[in-house]
């Protein structure tokens, strides 16, 4: 079975929604600036469409 390639742009639009939901489930906060939280994020999202899994930048 063939798997669609998903776009950079739904995997990162994933990326923020599930690592919002992560914060707010657990005891965690995002690290205080913003601009380093989105450069992870969007590393998972490219990290999502180049390997298949959201792996650690």
């Amino acid at each position: 079975m063939t798997r669609k390639k998903l776009s950079y742009e739904k995997a990162l639009e994933g990326t923020v929604k599930f690592s919002e939901r992560y914060v707010e489930r657990g005891e965690y906060e995002f690290f205080p600036e913003a601009e380093v939280v989105k450069v992870v994020q969007e590393g998972l999202a490219k990290n999502q469409v180049d390997h298949g899994y959201r792996y650690c930048p």
